[in-house]
């Protein structure tokens, strides 16, 4: 996970307010889904971290959850590109501001990937669970 994207989720309108303005470390949260919607023009991201929230919503209180997946969708997605998929590409995330405010999104590499530009990201869902094994 690149630092831009770190800084992203550490605000307020993703997931400050849920960790205290400090996110997961990269290394913490796993890209387990991608859905490429042609309809709508967009690409969610799903991510899944052992890293609970140190301000979970009152509702998750005393349930003993140990994990939180968050979605992100990306919106008017243009020049997406798909040159491969699998685990390796899963780990390398790289999310890049760039100027006019659009989001240039890689994941994997040049070689085999998801490559993809948006005008605009949403945090669309998050979901509190109880994994197992519990660590």
């Amino acid at each position: 996970m690149s630092a831009e994207l770190f800084q992203l989720l550490a605000s307020a309108e993703y997931l400050g307010e849920l960790y205290a303005d400090v996110p997961p470390l990269p290394g913490a949260c796993d890209l387990f889904y991608v859905h490429i919607d042609e309809r709508e023009d967009s690409v969610t991201l799903g991510f899944d971290t052992r890293s609970f929230p140190v301000n979970p919503p009152a509702e998750w209180e005393g349930k003993g959850f140990n994990a939180f997946e968050f979605y992100l969708v990306f919106t008017d997605v243009d020049d997406l590109r798909v040159t491969g998929w699998g685990a390796p590409e899963a780990r390398a995330i790289d999310l890049t501001v760039l100027d006019g405010g659009l989001f240039e999104v890689a994941l994997g590499s040049a070689e085999s990937g998801v490559t993809f530009r948006a005008s605009a990201v949403r945090l669309a869902k998050t979901r509190a669970y109880l994994a197992w094994p519990s660590t």
